[in-house]
């Protein structure tokens, strides 16, 4: 199972009502050492300092001397169910209404055998339909993003987790490790019950990466840095940063997406704070292009039907901002800073024609898939989807 489904407890938005087909991500109440779906773990020491360089990987949202806000694991997956599973439930439901239809026809002139099969096979298209709508349901009439909150003042950790709850982790209480999986591997803030074995809570810091070690210290030492009681250490995870992402306060705009999505093309075994030195090269963008047109869509739908992340006022109040902090970054914009970037602006037009025109092409591709099948069906033929798709593209609606 894919992990961008799997919310900061380990467990799916599936899993409240349907705990038996994901029983293996159901961490909370597991033992450490026997967690299904995690390969390996190795324990980070908070108090050890790691002495490398500190990454944050363009995950910071806000930047202060109270607190560090920072995105949920999955901002860079962000938008892909709604694309993947927005598809196949259309792919389901545009299968499903002939098949009701074909077993009622085969029902009403006796034959039996075929109904039956046609009533299975709708039952099962009903019910992955169903499964891919509440796989949206996750990405969009959701929360913009999924705050993880590090107060140094109070030594907190407010971490708003899928299932929409905002759990408060004291940060003495809080032990790290690197979870391996199958995909990918990241790191987790797990809470202990009494017997410091069983999980009681679980969270996990933003970046992953696949199988590389370092680089999640590199990130892991960023958040030790920043809560550090040490003035020097604090300075450094503030100096670490070139980017904050402005999400808590207005929604992401299209430019922003496109270059949220880019950074699952850039070298995340580097610092991605220096973009130029961690993209990767452009041929690789030409190639995946469509990939990235149809994850840029998703993104975009996701965005614009989410609303703003509110913490509750007790937390909001535990989390004031000193009006003349100096190190509130999103006061005083880091160097490098998106928003200070106007030059991107011609490169982005460039890039949404490319994507467009890829996109385009998709749609041709999938509108051909679907009238094959069409066309494989009985009783009768079927419009062609490529017929209309041709039809809106060449404008052939204008008068």
């Amino acid at each position: 199972m894919d992990s961008h489904l799997i919310d900061m407890n380990g467990r799916l938005g599936f899993t409240k009502r349907f705990p038996y087909i994901y029983r293996g991500y159901w961490h909370i109440g597991s033992k450490i050492d026997d967690l299904k779906g995690i390969e390996h773990i190795v324990p980070l020491r908070k108090s050890r300092r790691y002495d490398v360089p500190l990454h944050p990987q363009q995950t910071v949202v806000q930047f202060n001397s109270t607190y560090l806000e920072t995105i949920g694991r999955n901002d860079r997956r962000r938008g892909d169910a709604v694309v993947v599973s927005g598809a196949l439930a259309g792919l389901g439901i545009y299968m499903l209404i002939p098949f009701m239809s074909f077993a009622l026809e085969d029902l009403l002139n006796g034959d039996y055998f075929s109904s039956l099969f046609l009533v299975i096979v709708s039952l099962t298209v009903g019910i992955v339909t169903f499964l891919m709508l509440f796989a949206v349901s996750t990405e969009v009439l959701t929360s913009r993003h999924y705050p993880v909150r590090f107060n140094r003042k109070t030594r907190k950790v407010y971490v708003r987790q899928y299932n929409k709850k905002v759990e408060v982790f004291n940060w003495s209480d809080i032990h790290f490790y690197i979870f391996y999986m199958k995909e990918d591997a990241d790191i987790r803030g797990v809470k202990f019950a009494s017997d410091g074995e069983t999980i009681e809570a679980m969270f996990a810091l933003p970046f992953h990466i696949k199988g590389d070690e370092e680089e999640l210290i590199m990130h892991f030492e960023f958040f030790t840095s920043y809560m550090s009681k040490n003035e020097k250490q604090f300075l450094q995870a503030k100096n670490a940063v070139r980017y904050v992402y402005p999400i808590h306060k207005y929604r992401e705009t299209p430019i922003q997406s496109l270059e949220r999505i880019k950074l699952e093309f850039h070298f995340d075994h580097m610092n991605m704070e220096y973009p130029k030195e961690t993209v990767m090269p452009k041929y690789i963008f030409a190639i995946f292009s469509p990939m990235i047109a149809i994850r840029y869509v998703g993104r975009l739908i996701s965005m614009l039907t989410c609303y703003r992340h509110r913490f509750p006022e007790a937390i909001e109040a535990e989390c004031k901002i000193d009006p003349n902090d100096p190190y509130d970054l999103n006061k005083y914009l880091p160097e490098g800073n998106l928003e200070q970037n106007n030059k991107l602006f011609w490169k982005t037009v460039i890039n949404l024609i490319m994507f467009l025109c890829a996109l385009i092409l998709l749609l041709f591709v999938g509108a051909f898939l679907i009238d094959m099948m069409g066309a494989a069906r009985p009783h009768g033929d079927y419009p062609s989807l490529v017929d209309k798709l041709w039809y809106m593209v060449s404008l052939g609606w204008l008068p």
